[in-house]
């Protein structure tokens, strides 16, 4: 099962196949200068974002496309990059992809 994620400032929206919902946190993750600058409160959002949306069960555990939808003028840094993918596998899922929208 693949679900998007897609990153913006204080919000995140999970979409899995007709689905879409957006979750805020309840303490802002991102930052002046970084989209994803508190990682404790994103990492909360996204689990319960892809929680809600079905996403775990009995050996389920799916596939997530991270689309950062701001601050990522001129791409992404390695550090950008790791925190996403970190932020991902730790929400839960098995693979995790960036993908620049």
């Amino acid at each position: 099962m693949e679900v998007i994620a897609q990153i913006y400032p204080d919000r995140i929206v999970v979409s899995h196949g007709s689905q879409q919902q957006t979750f805020s946190p309840q303490a802002p993750f991102t930052t002046r200068r970084l989209l994803v600058g508190n990682f404790s409160p994103a990492e909360q959002c996204l689990k319960a974002g892809l929680k809600q949306q079905g996403c775990f069960g009995l050996f389920k555990r799916p596939t997530l496309v991270i689309q950062p939808m701001a601050m990522c003028e001129g791409g992404l840094s390695e550090i950008e990059e790791r925190c996403l993918m970190e932020l991902g596998l730790s929400a839960g899922a098995r693979d995790v992809r960036i993908q620049l929208a």
